[in-house]
C-alpha cells in the first residue's frame, strides 16, 4: 500500500499541521517545521528539514510544506 503525499499551503503569519508536525510561516517568510530552527525563504526557494524530512517551497505569498 502506498502512502499519498501530504501537503499544506501556509500564508505568512499562519501555521498548519502536516500529520503531527506544526509547519508555520512567521513575518518575513521565516519558516518553521517541528523543533527545527527558523529559515528565511525567498520567492522560488525551497528547503528540506533534516529532522522531519519535510520540504518547504515558497511560491509567491504561499509556502507549501510537503512530505
Amino acid at each position: 500500500m502506498s502512502e499519498a503525499a501530504e501537503k499544506v499551503e501556509v500564508k505568512e503569519g499562519y501555521y498548519e499541521k502536516l500529520g503531527v508536525i506544526h509547519c508555520g510561516v512567521i513575518r518575513g517568510y521565516k519558516i518553521s517545521c517541528g523543533p527545527q530552527h527558523l529559515k528565511v525563504l525567498n520567492d522560488g526557494e525551497s528547503h528540506t528539514f533534516d529532522m522531519t524530512g519535510i520540504s518547504a517551497e515558497r511560491q509567491g505569498d504561499l509556502v507549501i510544506f510537503s512530505k
